[in-house]
């Protein structure tokens, strides 16, 4: 037996080793050896990820090493020969799936149908013999990811949503070679070999940060990703740069740069929005810290004082394309006191990005007055708009929040990455000279839309900043009255449907902001 010369270091456990990365036009395209026998293989249609970043529907698989328990064949297809390998195969069921729904108990498991008039699940050529990778099943963390297996290929050898596959005629002997007790080990060519587990869900008692110091003085950026748990673009963009930088592949030509890959553990564990509450409407600190998200305030908010520039990664629910949010005009009030309009505004245009958006902060207490009139009362404080960005100009810097486009869209992690180096570039930080813009289309946020009703919803689901005319039907009230576009405008952060007094959709106009280049 030959030792696998594609294996770092010493794999005492008996190893599939899948690698990618040797063809950079096609990442997902690899190669899977078992001791001596290597063929080609393909994996999740968007690359790998890190263990603990892998999210239902993201189309990645994930690094590290996953133990192998058993195989289904299908006896139609391969007779009963499996039967008589090392490896334990089964017959494939008539009737099987596995459980995607993160909602359901069973998820990520396998179940048995029992209706009997759906179609036999045997004949499937891509599932003819699948070996379950053991991902997510342990302790299974919802939306984690699911129903990962090593099965058959297309014959073009496309990516998969998280699966490793390989060619039809080889599963035979992929088959005859897989022994009790194998796990499979995937990473990157580049990759240092690693080995790292599921996290399970539970309150994380820490907060990763990474800095890095120019030789030269300069702007102190800070970078957030994951304030909200649902939205992985953040957290894929700043872990990029973070390796880049530690690689020598980026330098800091001055200032220094803050790194905060997953602001809010808890709801990036549970893969929610929220851990314990929206973290990014009443952030300050706490004496007595009540809630997950009081301990993190208590981390965060220092840290933000500490740096003059904010770059904050998010991501929404509904269809559209990134977006920028920026603050308001210099000003001396007492809602939104500012006095960094030019410089981050600046910011904002350098990120290259389509459409600016601001106006939140009125907008958003324009909203609350319309709660407080419906007789809503808790939870309405005088902080309910403060997020980051806020939090950032109160303390006498500026920020740009990036709305990365929806949270599962796979560009979403590269428009992240684009607007940090586009930001650092602008600032002086890196040497990058950043693109040639041009005055992107900026919208203001006037109003809010809420529900009166839990029947009240929108007649379809809009697209970030999508346009709408004056005297559009844009929604219908319980009673079947019409929710008409009150101007010609644009639609943003959108829901079909939303809990009574609270906001279905906020209505935008456009503005004149930005259309004047700046400079600082």
């Amino acid at each position: 037996m030959h030792q696998n010369p594609f294996m770092v270091g010493t794999l005492e456990q008996p190893t599939i080793v899948v690698r990618t990365g040797q063809d950079p036009q096609n990442p997902h395209i690899g190669f899977l050896a078992i001791d001596d026998w290597t063929v080609k293989c393909a994996i999740g249609r968007n690359g790998l990820v890190d263990p603990q970043m892998k999210r239902e529907g993201d189309g990645k698989t994930p690094r590290g090493r996953h133990p192998l328990r058993y195989g289904f064949y299908d006896p139609t297809v391969f007779g009963d020969e499996p039967r008589s390998f090392d490896f334990p195969f089964l017959p494939k069921p008539e009737n099987y799936r596995w459980v995607e729904d993160a909602d359901s108990p069973f998820y990520n498991q396998l179940v048995f149908e029992t209706d009997e008039t759906q179609a036999s699940r045997r004949g499937e050529r891509l599932f003819d013999l699948i070996i379950p990778v053991g991902w997510n099943d342990a302790l299974r963390e919802a939306r984690g990811g699911s129903a990962i297996f090593i099965h058959t290929a297309r014959p073009d050898y496309s990516g998969t949503a998280g699966c490793v596959v390989v060619a039809h005629d080889h599963l035979m002997e992929l088959a005859r070679r897989v022994r009790p007790g194998m796990v499979v080990d995937i990473t990157s060519i580049d990759d240092p070999a690693t080995s790292l587990a599921p996290l399970v869900i539970a309150p994380p008692k820490s907060i990763e940060s990474v800095t890095f110091h120019g030789m030269e003085p300069g702007p102190r950026l800070i970078v957030t990703g994951s304030v909200h748990g649902n939205e992985p673009a953040g957290p894929y963009a700043i872990n990029r740069l973070i390796n880049e930088f530690r690689i020598g592949q980026r330098e800091l030509e001055r200032g220094q740069v803050t790194f905060v890959p997953v602001v809010n553990g808890l709801a990036f564990r549970k893969n929610e929005r929220m851990g314990d509450r929206n973290f990014n409407r009443d952030l300050s600190e706490s004496a007595i810290p009540q809630d997950n998200e009081d301990r993190v305030a208590n981390i965060l908010c220092p840290l933000l004082r500490a740096h003059d520039v904010l770059i904050d990664l998010h991501s929404f629910s509904s269809q559209g394309e990134a977006f920028a949010l920026i603050g308001p005009k210099d000003n001396q009030g007492s809602l939104e006191p500012f006095a960094h309009e030019v410089a981050e505004a600046k910011l904002a245009r350098a990120l290259a990005l389509p459409l600016v958006v601001h106006g939140w902060l009125p907008a958003h207490e324009k909203a609350l007055k319309q709660k407080r009139d419906a007789g809503v009362a808790e939870g309405l404080s005088s902080l309910h708009g403060i997020g980051t960005t806020e939090y950032m100009r109160f303390a006498g810097g500026y920020g740009v929040t990036v709305e990365c486009g929806q949270h599962l869209d796979p560009k979403g992690p590269q428009v992240g990455y684009d607007c940090i180096v586009n930001g650092m570039a602008s600032l002086g930080l890196i040497a990058d000279q950043g693109p040639e813009t041009a005055t992107p289309y900026v919208l203001e946020i006037c109003d809010a839309v809420l529900a009166d009703h839990e029947e009240d919803h929108l007649v379809k689901q809009f697209t970030a900043g999508e346009p709408v005319t004056e005297g559009a039907i844009i929604g219908k009230r319980a009673d079947g009255s019409a929710i008409v576009m009150p101007y010609d405008g644009a639609i943003i952060f959108a829901g079909l449907t939303a809990p009574v007094h609270s906001e279905l959709c906020f209505l935008c106009k456009q503005s004149n902001r930005l259309e004047v280049k700046v400079s600082v």
